[in-house]
């Protein structure tokens, strides 16, 4: 997975709190046995003689073998000695050592085997934080998704109901999200401003993240505006390239194509975009409120191509959702 610098330096972060909170609490540990059994401290320096000891019986040459074992059993006796001295206090025998809260990899977040588990995990914890964060997901998740306020009516131009179409919609961006998968194919939701599109492209985008997936979620203004900042200003001074890390995620969610200010640069960059991904089959969710020949106009028919030869389209339809009351 492709992870962008900011949120790898936030699990770095992480990581280095966590492990400067482990010598704290040891160092708190060691002082308060130095108080109470400072007898403790004494077998732990002639544990530490006991290495020199080694050293110097190797070098001698003389009766190793013998020695050796006889320094192994002291040593043995030594550990025995502390641990009963920490026990009628009621410590652990491990009591001195260094905790990390990953044992695997002691904080550092890899282990000889390549990234640990708990590196994963954290990665993900705080790409849901971010999006969290940007768009308050306690308002979201398929839980929320009224399909009752959608009339059961049918509406001018379809055969079915509105809420037949939604129900469908819904059921579809459920197992979409259940069964996502970096092959998956992209999504296009089409139609008028206020029927649910953002609403579950976010569930879907939260769903994945919890999978373990990492995701890109961004409005199409705000994805220009930034990448249009780095471009001609260079207002990033980090190895950071939120281009790159557009074209490499898991999967990419564009909220709101149309509201943005559109000129040449963004046009060409949001063609970039669609176009890189879905050579390298990389998922994408599109929301819109225009139709196709307003993307047209707005855009080009490349960009339209795209959109249409590229991605499932998935139609909303029905009676603006934000009019309608909340405890219905």
């Amino acid at each position: 997975m492709a992870y962008s610098k900011h949120i790898m330096d936030l699990a770095f972060g992480e990581l280095g709190q966590r492990r400067s909170k482990a010598r704290e609490e040891q160092q708190y540990r060691r002082q308060k046995i130095r108080e109470e059994l400072p007898e403790v401290f004494a077998i732990e320096r002639k544990l530490l003689d006991t290495s020199v000891s080694i050293a110097k019986v190797i070098l001698s040459g003389e009766n190793v073998p013998e020695k050796i074992e006889e320094l192994r059993q002291a040593n043995l006796q030594m550990q025995q000695a502390k641990t009963a001295a920490l026990a009628s206090k009621g410590y652990p025998p491990d009591y001195l050592e260094l905790h990390h809260q990953c044992a695997l990899c002691g904080d550092t977040g890899y282990t000889s085997q390549g990234m640990c588990s708990c590196m994963k995990t954290l990665l993900k914890e705080i790409a849901y934080k971010q999006l969290n964060d940007s768009a308050n997901l306690r308002e979201y998740g398929f839980e929320r998704f009224r399909l009752d306020y959608y009339p059961t009516t049918t509406l001018p131009g379809y055969s079915v109901t509105a809420r037949k179409i939604m129900t469908t919609a819904y059921q579809r961006c459920v197992q979409y999200a259940n069964t996502f998968t970096p092959e998956s194919p992209s999504l296009f939701f089409q139609g008028p401003t206020g029927l649910g599109k953002t609403h579950l492209s976010l569930s879907i985008a939260a769903v994945v993240i919890q999978r373990g997936y990492d995701v890109l979620y961004t409005s199409v203004q705000s994805l220009m505006n930034r990448l249009e900042r780095e471009r001609f200003t260079r207002e990033s001074q980090s190895d950071e390239d939120s281009l790159q890390f557009v074209l490499d995620c898991d999967l990419l969610v564009l909220d709101d194509l149309g509201a943005e200010f559109s000129s040449g640069f963004a046009v060409s960059l949001l063609y970039n975009i669609l176009n890189t991904r879905q050579i390298e089959k990389k998922p994408t969710i599109i929301n819109t409120n225009l139709d196709i020949k307003q993307i047209e106009k707005k855009y080009s028919s490349r960009i339209v191509s795209r959109l249409v030869g590229g991605c499932v389209t998935i139609p909303f339809v029905g009676n603006d959702i934000r009019t309608m009351p909340k405890d219905r």
